[in-house]
């Protein structure tokens, strides 16, 4: 008989995991300390391929490309809006799956959290681990809400600064990169069929991504000293500041709309990657709690969704969870550390001007080559 399992957090890989949990028959609590999972940070994000395939194994893939804007290429940009080249993308899902797909976060989110209800996951919002206790034969948990449990394993997917995580590997931390990252919601420019990449103007990276039909986000990947923030109030002013340099139609369109925004974020990018294993005893760290890079290959959600299925086939197809585990970590380990190495690398590279385009491109499209593989 299944084990019973705790899942702690409620994002992206933390319902991915409930999903592919239960279709292999395991008993799932999933507790998550926000109190409404339908409402998410961020404007939206790119699934690539390999995820897209991930979520195929799990049943929700043919929505999520029904709910977003698929593409098989990019657009690469020159500041002023002259068309470099359109870039194809290598399928990294195989030829059934697009090769990228753009979608609103709230709408991934509610198709997840859909399919974590109609499978039987037991969801309860605003309330998280208190406290925990784990040896070889299972977990006892003590809940904030006064609650206690226990469980044959505890899954932690609570993000990048997780408190699981903490108390586990508690001198492993996310490490500033050197870069920043401004978001910001905007009507869809009628032109954008797929993300456009604007390169040669003052910074790393600008972009925009459709996600809906009239739905996109903008965004700019700069350069930036740790500790740097801003105050909410002046994020729209500073980034339409920093977008004055491209004169782009389409970046233009999109400049005028950030004055209305309720969706402008700025956040500086860290990085992390937990050695294995990524377990102690009973309790298995996976998604950005165990490996979270910058997105400069658009992989960080790709990996918390493929650890979650992965977790789940491997727990089905081994006698005990020892077994599982290590079948986990031989599986993903390799895979999350060469997303997170060549992710640090090429963000270096940005920053210091290291090497040249042709190198950069040369070092994505290994790393696509290789997630292209089986997982």
């Amino acid at each position: 008989m299944p084990g019973r399992v705790l899942i702690v957090g409620g994002g992206i890989c933390g319902l991915t995991s409930g999903i592919a949990l239960r279709q292999k028959g395991f008993p799932v609590d999933l507790v998550e300390l926000r109190p409404d999972l339908r409402q998410q940070s961020g404007i939206g994000l790119s699934l690539q391929g390999n995820s897209v395939a991930a979520l195929a194994r799990i049943g929700v893939a043919e929505r999520c490309v029904r709910s977003g804007v698929p593409a098989n290429h990019i657009d690469l940009l020159r500041a002023d809006g002259a068309l470099v080249a359109h870039q194809p993308l290598i399928p990294m899902g195989g030829p059934d799956f697009p090769g990228t797909v753009g979608i609103s976060r709230n709408e991934l989110h509610a198709i997840l959290l859909d399919a974590a209800e109609t499978s039987g996951v037991a969801i309860r919002t605003g309330v998280s681990v208190d406290s925990f206790s784990a040896d070889p034969t299972g977990v006892s948990v003590r809940f904030t809400d006064g609650r206690d449990g226990s469980y044959d394993l505890m899954v932690a997917a609570d993000g990048a600064y997780s408190g699981i995580r903490a108390k586990l590997f508690p001198h492993i931390k996310p490490t500033f990169c050197g870069q920043a990252v401004w978001r910001a919601g905007v009507p869809r420019p009628k032109e954008t069929v797929t993300t456009e990449l604007y390169v040669g103007g003052p910074f790393g990276i600008v972009g925009i991504c459709p996600i809906s039909a009239d739905e996109a986000y903008i965004y700019i990947v700069e350069s930036a000293e740790g500790g740097t923030r801003h105050p909410e109030a002046d994020l729209a002013a500073l980034m339409i500041e920093k977008l004055e340099p491209y004169s782009a139609g389409r970046i233009r369109e999109c400049a005028a709309h950030l004055p209305a925004s309720v969706g402008i974020s700025y956040r500086p990018l860290d990085w992390l990657l937990l050695p294995p294993p990524w377990n102690r005893d009973r309790v298995v760290v996976i998604g950005d709690a165990a490996h979270c890079n910058p997105p400069v290959l658009a992989q960080g959600a790709a990996m918390g969704i493929e650890d979650a299925v992965v977790l789940a086939e491997s727990l089905a197809d081994e006698a005990t969870i020892e077994l599982a585990l290590e079948q986990f970590t031989r599986r993903r380990v390799p895979r999350a550390s060469l997303v997170v190495n060549n992710s640090v690398q090429l963000c270096e590279w940005e920053v210091k001007h290291l090497v040249s385009p042709k190198e950069i491109g040369r070092l994505m499209t290994e790393t696509q080559q290789a997630l292209a593989q089986p997982f």
